[in-house]
């Protein structure tokens, strides 16, 4: 029989790497070459600690609408001897987060966690002649290494981009991994600057050449104001050109850790080119003796040189292969630490926040208003009863509306007594969003919140509880509704629950959101039922 050449089936093209995009001009997850919105939650530190605490920690997840799981990776466990490298923990992540149908994003605790370096292995404790610590003006123990020596940043890289290597290796046809933290809310904790011989000689050297750009290109820098009473010099140590102070030190600290993080970054990314971020602990305007995670005021109760706004522009040029640089939130004001940190990153991600209700009502501001790529409560795998009912709902809701938030206009409301209302433009309309009342009662809800989209021009769908909207046109004019419907399901393919009438839109006067309260004790018929409504698709209409 005669030979034949047949053509090699073509081998399958490698699947996308997971990334970042802009999309109507905001920057977007692409996972398997779709916007994702990471409806996660982060574990306790110890979660990854064991394969048993790994399956406990996913079991406790389940049936509470997580997508994402943001769980420890630490460098003592991967790398218990120098050059050693174990990934027996970081697989059973993996399987658990696939046999969980879940994303995950590793937050590598290397050289810093929480302002110490309690994750690195023993063989770096011990040694502190080549991995040299900081020292502090105190007496108080130095739990930390210092960012400006070399071995560190050396064995540090190296044990992160064994890990990106393996995860390619592991992961790459599958993309259960999304994202990966560098490092965990660095900076130094008991001193404004490291005062080892080490960091000395980098504070009395030359000051690099790269911070004079970052004070042109970020005049908001607050060493930038001091470097103008100064001259603009652009020649001399860090006291000589910038003056003896905290905002010096904090900056000093900043390019050490942003340098030490860019290396580690860096390598990674030669070994799998994920979307990597960092993440801050907050300064804040609560101190609280005891309580140090309020932050604080001043560099050193804070972390001082970690990536907070005020040297943020220190961090993007000294750690380009960092793609997003991200607040942890608990205290604060929410709406401006998230507005502060869109100017920073070009992006938003909360990789911890509160788990709680509050919690929950700003998950809907990240994302409805500042356009959030996702958000991660801590400790959710130690949520017990009712406690979690309040962050499961909210991304129940958020995952039904996740495909229309990329395309369409998108604003998201939090509601409580110092914020009891608020107004919203919508081409030709205004929304004016209050806290449900409930029924047979006259004192509104504790807290209102949810976000609205405006799909088509007079169509919007709300999604969210304890809120109560009422619409006008722009010019003054009445607004009514045509048509309201409690609906179920995602985007494109919601399915008609009930049409909303009567009592349920207050006579059609309003869309009314159900919060998740119980109706207080009433013996006379309420007019309108709490159905639990928290989707509604409604028609609006002018006679203008």
């Amino acid at each position: 029989m005669e030979n034949q050449e047949t053509t090699p089936p073509m081998a399958e093209p490698d699947p996308p790497v997971p990334h970042l995009a802009t999309i109507g001009g905001q920057r977007r997850l692409i996972v398997d070459g779709r916007p994702f919105l990471i409806l996660g939650g982060e574990l306790h530190n110890s979660s990854s600690g064991g394969p048993r605490a790994i399956n406990e920690a996913f079991d406790a997840l389940a049936g509470r609408n997580f997508n994402t799981v943001l769980a420890p990776v630490t460098w003592e466990t991967i790398e218990p001897s120098e050059g050693e490298y174990d990934f027996g923990l970081v697989d059973e992540l993996l399987m658990s987060a696939r046999r969980s149908g879940l994303r995950l994003i590793p937050l590598w605790f290397g050289a810093w966690k929480n302002g110490t370096s309690a994750y690195t292995p023993s063989w770096i404790k011990t040694d502190p002649a080549r991995f040299p610590r900081t020292e502090l003006t105190s007496d108080a123990p130095a739990l930390q290494v210092s960012p400006f020596g070399a071995a560190i940043q050396e064995a540090d890289s190296k044990a992160f981009a064994a890990l990106m290597r393996h995860l390619r290796t592991a992961d790459a046809k599958t993309r259960t991994v999304i994202m990966v933290q560098v490092e965990n809310e660095v900076g130094l904790l008991g001193d404004s600057r490291d005062r080892s011989p080490s960091a000395a000689r980098h504070f009395d050297g030359e000051v690099p050449q790269e911070v004079y750009g970052a004070l042109e290109s970020h005049p908001d820098l607050r060493l930038a104001s001091l470097w103008d009473e100064r001259g603009c010099e652009r020649q001399g140590s860090w006291s000589a050109v910038f003056g003896e102070s905290t905002t010096t030190d904090e900056a000093f600290m900043a390019v050490g850790y942003a340098l030490h993080i860019q290396a580690v970054a860096a390598a990674g990314k030669a070994q799998y080119p994920l979307p990597m971020f960092t993440n801050a602990w907050l300064d804040s305007d609560i101190d609280v003796p005891g309580l140090p995670l309020t932050g604080g005021q001043q560099p050193g109760t804070y972390p001082s040189g970690g990536p907070l706004p005020h040297v943020a522009g220190l961090w993007r040029q000294f750690a380009p292969s960092l793609d997003l640089i991200v607040p942890d939130i608990y205290f604060g004001s929410f709406t401006d630490i998230c507005r502060n940190y869109c100017g920073v990153a070009e992006g938003l991600f909360i990789p911890e926040m509160r788990r709680d209700e509050q919690g929950a009502a700003d998950v809907f501001v990240a994302i409805g208003t500042h356009g959030a790529i996702g958000t991660s409560p801590f400790g959710v795998d130690s949520v017990h009863g009712d406690e979690g009912k309040a962050l499961s709902d909210a991304y129940g809701l958020l995952d039904c509306v996740a495909s229309l938030i990329v395309h369409h206009e998108t604003v998201g409301v939090h509601l409580d007594d110092d914020h009891p209302e608020a107004e919203m433009a919508f081409g030709s309309y205004v929304l004016t969003a209050r806290r449900e009342t409930g029924p047979g009662a006259s004192v509104p809800v504790n807290r209102g919140y949810g976000l609205i989209i405006q799909v088509e021009a007079d169509v919007f769908i709300a999604a969210g509880r304890g809120l109560h909207l009422t619409f006008r046109h722009r010019d003054g004019q009445h607004a009514e509704l045509l048509h309201t419907e409690q609906i179920a399901g995602r985007s494109p393919n919601y399915e008609a629950i009930r049409v909303l009438n009567g009592d349920e839109t207050l006579g059609g006067t309003s869309v009314v959101l159900d919060s998740l309260s119980p109706s207080p004790p009433n013996s006379f018929p309420i007019p309108r039922a709490r159905l639990g409504v928290g989707l509604v698709r409604f028609r609006l209409h002018s006679l203008t």
